[in-house]
């Protein structure tokens, strides 16, 4: 996929601006706090319907306005699209080529971001981790976004139904509707993302194995709330969802909160068998992110046919030369790319072809 054109009207610190960006490689020239990140940003929310930097979308808006539009035109599989963002206090429509669209406007993110905060993904919390697998692996199943909003919904639900049966306003008998939906979607969950990672583990496993010269392995496991072990239907995980669920009932009543599920799973990165959040370096914590980004870019190829559009957000210095080398050599001549940076020279892009360098300055593009 490619964006031929983007166009920003009161969109953060961007009055007005067009850009027609290169056919593969665009560097985004400036200092600190100039509105690099912003084009980034404007991008990613228009591929995906959402920002990763608010959840408040008012605060997309410029401060002198009260509207927001982003337009781009991509090529996709061959085909011309116009796609239109508009933003306003409390409202959002997407368009494609004239008609409204929900959700990821293209049926998919079409678009990779990596940037420093992507290090949580190896060393924060399991939150960050189940928001990888949400956000980032999830969408490579058309039916997980709809049976995560599902889940979430119903165990919001569930969890005040929990506190009122523990201050005895309500009684134990209407808690089972909620534990039947609780499980239906849950276990839907859980079975996809088992699926999603038996897919990706293979993928992560050979880009690893190639930047490291063999010389580590790499494996990603999935750690369960449940009592799973080794089953693999959808069916099994459901009956083992409903046992355990009645077996923490009375705690979970105590607590006032569900205390299984998939909202309390996580994932473990084991490098040559040791757990790369304890045990591993930076170097190796960098790698593992970079690999995960770069089989990202390789699933949606082979699932898809095309190349997402990939976003790097200050993020180049934090690799070594080894590691920006994998990286270009991996998205050379195939993938649209968007870079910020403060420093054009710290970036290798002597031989790239379809190159445009645009300097950032106070919300203008000045070249």
């Amino acid at each position: 996929m490619r964006l031929e054109h983007l166009e920003l009207t009161n969109f953060r610190n961007y009055l007005r601006e067009n850009i027609e960006p290169g056919f593969l490689l665009n560097i985004l020239n400036g200092e600190n706090a100039q509105g690099k990140t912003n084009i980034l940003e404007s991008i990613y929310l228009v591929c995906t319907g959402r920002s990763f930097r608010t959840s408040k979308e008012s605060e997309i808006i410029n401060w002198k306005s009260d509207f927001s539009v982003i337009s781009c035109l991509f090529e996709s599989a061959g085909r011309k699209l116009a796609l239109k963002v508009s933003l306003t206090p409390g409202q959002k429509k997407i368009k494609i080529n004239g008609a409204p669209v929900r959700g990821y406007p293209f049926g998919w993110p079409g678009v990779v971001l990596f940037t420093p905060d992507d290090m949580a993904i190896i060393k924060g919390s399991p939150q960050e981790r189940r928001r990888f697998l949400d956000l980032e692996m999830g969408p490579f199943n058309n039916q997980y976004g709809y049976c995560l909003n599902r889940y979430q919904r119903i165990l919001v639900q569930r969890n005040n139904l929990l506190r009122e049966i523990r201050e005895r306003k309500r009684n134990n008998e209407s808690l089972q509707a909620w534990n039947e939906q609780l499980v239906q979607y849950g276990s839907k969950i859980i079975f996809m993302r088992l699926i999603l990672l038996k897919k990706a583990n293979p993928v992560v496993q050979n880009i690893y194995r190639e930047l490291t010269g063999g010389v580590e392995e790499i494996n990603i496991r999935y750690l369960s709330s449940l009592k799973i072990g080794n089953l693999t239907s959808e069916q099994e995980i459901f009956d083992r969802f409903n046992n355990d669920l009645f077996a923490v009932k009375n705690e979970e009543i105590e607590r006032g909160q569900s205390l299984i599920g998939p909202h309390r799973d996580d994932l473990v990165f084991l490098v040559n068998g040791k757990e790369a959040r304890i045990y591993g370096s930076q170097g190796q914590q960098r790698t593992i992110v970079l690999v995960l980004k770069l089989a990202q870019i390789q699933m949606w190829n082979d699932e898809i046919g095309e190349y997402p559009i990939l976003l790097l957000d200050d993020v180049l210095f934090e690799l070594d030369n080894t590691r920006q080398n994998a990286l270009f050599n991996k998205i050379k001549d195939k993938v649209q790319t968007f870079i910020t940076s403060t420093e054009v020279k710290d970036i290798d892009v002597s031989d790239s072809i379809g190159k445009r360098i645009f300097v950032v300055r106070e919300g203008k593009i000045i070249n």
